[in-house]
């Protein structure tokens, strides 16, 4: 699992935390992810809502929506049964695979999302994920993933 710094991430372990999403956007070049993230938004401690019809224009427009970077402040960095539920519905809306980022004071991980019921349902981890300054993340998948 990837370390972030709580400076870069905006997480304080000491006090209570809200949850935070963007929309990754880029492009996917075999096994590595090169992706931004855009569209910021702030939720509650267990969840985060975002505008969806913003991302639906995004991928509509231009293609290249990448998924989802997001935070669990109060958990570890790990798709919820929430997170997984949400990712298929994305894949299966865009039809292609998604990844997704989650932050948490334990660390960074990323997991790429098929969209179908099978092995990777549950999204398959990354083998690296790093976050940049001004937004810049990226993820490469391990070999034969």
């Amino acid at each position: 699992m990837a370390r972030a710094s709580p400076r870069t991430l905006n997480l304080d372990p000491n006090r209570r935390a809200i949850e935070q999403s963007w929309t990754l956007v880029g492009a996917r070049r075999g096994r590595i992810w090169y992706a931004r993230r855009v569209y910021h938004h702030r939720g509650s401690v267990t969840s985060v809502r975002f505008d969806g019809l913003a991302v639906l224009r995004r991928e509509e427009a231009r293609g290249d929506v990448l998924g989802f970077f997001h935070t669990h402040p109060d958990g570890p960095p790990r798709p919820s049964a929430r997170d997984v539920r949400t990712m298929r519905a994305w894949c299966s809306s865009f039809g292609k695979p998604l990844l997704c980022v989650i932050a948490s004071p334990e660390g960074l991980a990323g997991f790429r999302f098929d969209g179908g019921e099978g092995k990777s349902s549950g999204g398959l981890p990354l083998a690296t994920i790093e976050v940049f300054p001004r937004g810049v993340v990226i993820g490469v998948e391990a070999d034969g993933g």
